[in-house]
């Protein structure tokens, strides 16, 4: 029996021949993959974010430097999952990059505490965002606050949306959980382009 399994494992195809690697100056605290595979996005404790590009031969240049976002701590970077919209959270601000454009959206969003979690509904623009004042931010596809939604006063720490995009649920650091029915507007649910949102 230890005979067999020891030849098989000998004798099968390994999963994994390459590898590549990179390196902070600071921990990472995000990596997110684009919906199309193009770009993964590495996010580090000391504020910086770094996007590398993906080719058909594997990876290529870098889509930019590492890049600093006036902030001392990356909270958190996610992709729309059905588009190229980048959002990535630094202290009390959200910023995004468009990788159809391949450039940032000059504006920033702002929210009344540290930003703990991103989470885009799927098939959207619309982004949910959660802070650590213990509200969670509704934004359209223009960065528009939608609506509010109170934790009563806790810190929230992680976001999911249901595939369908109608129920939002969000963890509190005090071990609560919250779970929101949400009426999408058609609009929204229809808009799956990156380069569609946030302009």
């Amino acid at each position: 029996m230890t005979k067999a399994m020891a030849t098989g494992m000998a004798t099968a195809a390994a999963l994994v021949n390459e590898r590549l690697c990179g390196e902070f100056q600071q921990a990472i605290t995000a990596l997110s993959w684009s919906a199309d595979g193009e770009f993964l996005a590495i996010a580090s404790a000391g504020g910086e974010l770094l996007l590398w590009e993906l080719g058909g031969s594997g990876v290529s240049d870098m889509a930019f430097a590492p890049m600093a976002l006036e902030a001392g701590w990356l909270d958190a970077a996610v992709w729309q999952p059905d588009g190229q919209l980048l959002a990535a959270a630094a202290g009390r601000e959200v910023r995004l990059w468009d990788g159809a454009e391949r450039q940032w959206h000059p504006y920033r969003l702002d929210l009344p505490g540290s930003v703990q979690a991103l989470a885009f509904a799927p098939g959207s623009s619309l982004l949910a965002t959660a802070s650590a004042d213990g509200s969670v931010g509704l934004w359209d596809g223009r960065g528009r606050l939608q609506q509010s939604l109170d934790g009563e006063g806790q810190g929230f720490q992680t976001l999911a949306w249901r595939p369908d995009g109608r129920y939002l649920a969000a963890g509190g650091e005090q071990g609560r959980w919250w779970l929101w029915p949400v009426a999408l507007p058609a609009r929204q649910r229809q808009r799956r382009s990156g380069g569609a949102g946030f302009a």
